[in-house]
């Protein structure tokens, strides 16, 4: 299997260093029509599947492959990272976009994002899951238009929502979809497959970037309306958080084996045998379980995480009609 280096460096073969105000930046332009799609990959620096897909999608628009008459932006975000096999240097990226004036490399890798992102009219961020996931997912707070365009990709039937006015992130800290969503435009976040180089994970960026640009053309000519364009897909399936477990004993440990979306049943027990006992307090799924390193008494080693395991359940009605 290819190494995060070659890919990288087919991505430098593939840019157009012409007018990129980003080292990282690769952008294709049409020049039919204006409509700016914005890609990103990378923002947390070891979920490096997408790439090779996003790598695909640049080789198939400058063969003719594939045809886009606007203009197209893909950003690897914190390739640094990536080569140090690290989530991030010194801070999570995805928190950073609240402290553009921050002086660690991720707030500075943040103000150079911004302005790039600033100029989408549509953002998809291609992420993966710290582990297993029992199928890929959209997430986002309740946003219509990121909805419709979570459906054009047509790549997962689950969205992981919200109402709109909660927050992901703790503290004024802000993801670059929420940066986005803040301009008054759609950002939203695909969650691929379990981190790390997959058929997979490049096949299913591969599938949801083309039908993005696909739709986003057809948009932009006149052709269709985003309402029409996301009629024609099938529906999502939404799933809200309804527990988190907080984190509140360094020996807190889950039992072996769970991923996202494990089903668990109201009562089930999820704590590993001989660790502080703790069980779902609900029927739903599992996202986010984490499985942090250990020292040899069996503590988790700080910093530890704010919870370890959330429970989402189906939202009983949809959000177009739940939350407005």
């Amino acid at each position: 299997m290819s190494t995060l280096q070659e890919h990288l460096d087919a991505f430098d073969a593939l840019r157009d260093d012409s007018a990129a105000s980003y080292r990282w930046q690769a952008t294709h332009r049409g020049g039919d029509h204006a409509f700016h799609v914005v890609v990103s990959c990378l923002v947390h620096g070891n979920e490096v599947g997408s790439l090779p897909g996003i790598n695909r999608v640049l080789t198939a628009l400058r063969s003719g492959e594939l045809s886009y008459g606007g203009t197209f932006t893909v950003v690897i975000a914190n390739p640094e990272a990536g080569l140090a096999d690290r989530r991030f240097l010194e801070q999570d990226l995805n928190r950073m976009f609240g402290n553009l004036d921050g002086d660690a490399h991720e707030c500075r890798r943040a103000a150079e994002l911004a302005p790039i992102l600033a100029t989408a009219e549509v953002y998809l961020d291609l992420h993966q899951t710290i582990l297993a996931t029992e199928e890929p997912f959209t997430i986002f707070p309740w946003h219509a238009d990121c909805w419709k365009w979570a459906r054009v990709l047509n790549a997962a039937s689950a969205c992981v929502t919200r109402p709109a006015n909660q927050g992901f992130a703790l503290g004024g800290q802000i993801c670059a979809d929420e940066y986005v969503r803040d301009l008054g435009k759609p950002g939203f976040t695909l969650e691929l497959s379990q981190k790390g180089f997959s058929q997979e994970a490049e096949d299913l960026a591969f599938k949801a970037v083309c039908n993005l640009l696909a739709a986003a053309d057809r948009i932009a000519r006149g052709t269709t309306t985003l309402d029409d364009e996301a009629g024609q897909c099938p529906e999502l399936v939404f799933w809200q958080t309804d527990h988190r477990e907080s984190f509140v004993d360094p020996a807190m440990c889950l039992r072996d084996g769970l991923v996202n979306f494990t089903p668990v049943q109201a009562g089930e027990v999820l704590s590993a045998p001989g660790t502080p006992v703790f069980t779902a307090p609900l029927t739903g799924r599992l996202l986010f379980p984490k499985y942090p390193e250990r020292d040899a008494s069996g503590a988790a080693i700080a910093p530890i995480p704010s919870e370890i395991s959330r429970v989402i359940t189906q939202v009983p009605e949809h959000p177009e009609t739940a939350w407005v």
